[in-house]
């Protein structure tokens, strides 16, 4: 039985969780070393995650152990287990064609991805009651990028990574595990997250990125306060965000004046942080800096550095506005 059955929630010990809340896996059963969990009582090893309180761990092994294989691979079942530390015992073990990536709740609920036997791009992101039971399951047809679930149990999200081919890449989607639902499931303004952290009390969901900032989803999947989004962004220590957001603030038809000077102090930020030592990043900043400049009608500055972007690179796309001023001012 395959990943199809899983899916659809027939019973199998291959494809699923089996509620084995019986018997005691005995005290210290569980050791752990580095990042690799070890239960001695079933012979098992394999990556882990804890509960914030520390009372469950979530294990997983993306690896067939009959054969000998791990990683890629086009069958041979990886397996799992939610073990309960405080009472030193077993509650749910089963196998996935490839679990990673387990994340578990201070209720025992958990999640894993499944990233699935073959080298297409698609993943299953599931979550499971704390004696196995399937919750909610979702397949993408992209990779499944990272996931989490909230401290309470009560919320789960998960993002896949790029896929070209279709409309699942880059989607964030989240669900509400107490109704057994999904939220929402949407490409996000944010793009990607480096983690994620939970508003349990208002449904809200907290992309955080790293060396920029927290951005929180509402559970309809609005991005709530946009203007902190885009100021963050445009404050932040990585010259690429920075200059990415100043070129799409910069689009608009109509910028106020206080924001494009805001922009441009911020074009000014990225290339001290970096951008100059890269001509292709500077070529694309001094450009930005040009139309900023322009934009708040300080031609001859804007001239000045339109002229050295296309120093850098004639094609950089300002050499029509460089003409248009330079008969302006000359």
């Amino acid at each position: 039985m395959g990943i199809l059955s899983f899916l659809f929630g027939q019973k199998n010990v291959q494809d699923g969780a089996s509620k084995v809340a019986t018997g005691h896996a005995g005290n210290k059963d569980i050791s752990f070393i580095g990042g690799i969990a070890e239960i001695k009582s079933i012979d098992f090893m394999g990556e882990y995650q804890k509960s914030p309180s520390g009372e469950w761990v979530i294990c997983w092994a993306d690896s067939d152990r009959e054969d000998s294989r791990g990683g890629y691979r086009d069958s041979g079942y990886g397996s799992f287990v939610l073990y309960n530390f405080v009472e030193n015992r077993i509650f749910a073990k089963g196998r996935l064609e490839r679990p990673n990536h387990g994340s578990v709740s201070d209720k025992g609920t958990f999640s894993l991805e499944d990233w699935l036997f073959g080298g297409g791009l698609n993943g299953v992101f599931c979550a499971f009651t704390p004696t196995g039971e399937i919750i909610c399951k979702k397949k993408f047809e992209a990779n499944l990028l990272n996931s989490a679930i909230s401290n309470d149990g009560t919320m789960a999200i998960c993002q896949t990574a790029n896929n070209p081919k279709g409309d699942d890449g880059n989607l964030l989607t989240a669900f509400d595990l107490e109704r057994k639902t999904e939220l929402f499931s949407i490409h996000p303004e944010t793009g990607w997250a480096n983690e994620y952290e939970f508003n349990e009390k208002e449904k809200q969901f907290i992309i955080v990125q790293k060396d920029i900032g927290k951005f929180s989803y509402d559970k309809t999947g609005n991005l709530l306060d946009k203007d902190h989004f885009e100021t963050t962004r445009l404050t932040c220590k990585k010259y690429d965000m920075i200059l990415f957001t100043a070129e799409d603030v910069l689009k608009r038809e109509t910028v106020p004046k206080e924001h494009v000077e805001l922009v441009l102090k911020s074009i000014l930020n990225a290339r001290n942080l970096g951008a100059d030592k890269d001509h292709g990043w500077k070529a694309m900043a001094l450009k930005l800096q040009g139309i900023a400049l322009e934009a708040l009608g300080r031609n001859k500055e804007a001239l000045e550095v339109y002229d050295e972007a296309l120093s850098i690179n004639p094609k950089v796309g300002v050499k029509r506005k460089a003409d248009s001023i330079r008969k302006k001012v000359i």
